[in-house]
């Protein structure tokens, strides 16, 4: 019996160490309202060709639909040049398996497997995780049409 009652406040002590921190969020959000916010058309604008050519338009409306569900931030307010940690401290304001998420969520979407690829520790911007992603998507086009 007490190690049931145990086990319980562990995992409410573990779930409270994977959440997303609230006030960070919360912290991040105030600063990104200073800038106005932009429609998916406009705020793709920002992304015109990020060394590789013309990024997937596609792509962009997956990033600006699933980085909010991950981070809670205002994507319309983040720009190319902010950086992961640093500045949007993704770490900290996402659940813990953000990573694996948007992997699965890029999977079922692009029908790509970026999971042994894919590591945000080598990505310092929002550009870089949309050039990593617009390479996976055009490496997977060059392979379907070799």
């Amino acid at each position: 019996m007490w190690q049931s009652a145990i086990n319980y406040f562990r995992s409410l002590r573990t779930y409270h160490d994977l959440s997303p921190d609230a006030g960070i969020r919360r912290r991040i959000n105030v600063q990104l309202s200073r800038r106005p916010a932009l429609p998916l058309e406009d705020w793709s604008s920002l992304f015109p060709d990020m060394a590789t050519g013309q990024v997937s338009k596609r792509l962009l409306a997956f990033i600006y639909e699933q980085l909010p569900v991950y981070s809670g931030l205002e994507i319309s307010q983040i720009r190319p040049s902010d950086r992961l940690i640093e500045d949007l401290q993704l770490p900290l304001v996402c659940w813990f398996d953000w990573p694996h998420q948007l992997c699965c969520d890029f999977y079922e979407t692009f029908q790509i497997d970026i999971f042994e690829e894919f590591d945000e520790s080598l990505l310092e911007t929002i550009g870089d995780l949309v050039c990593f992603l617009q390479q996976q998507l055009e490496s997977q086009d060059s392979i379907a049409s070799g």
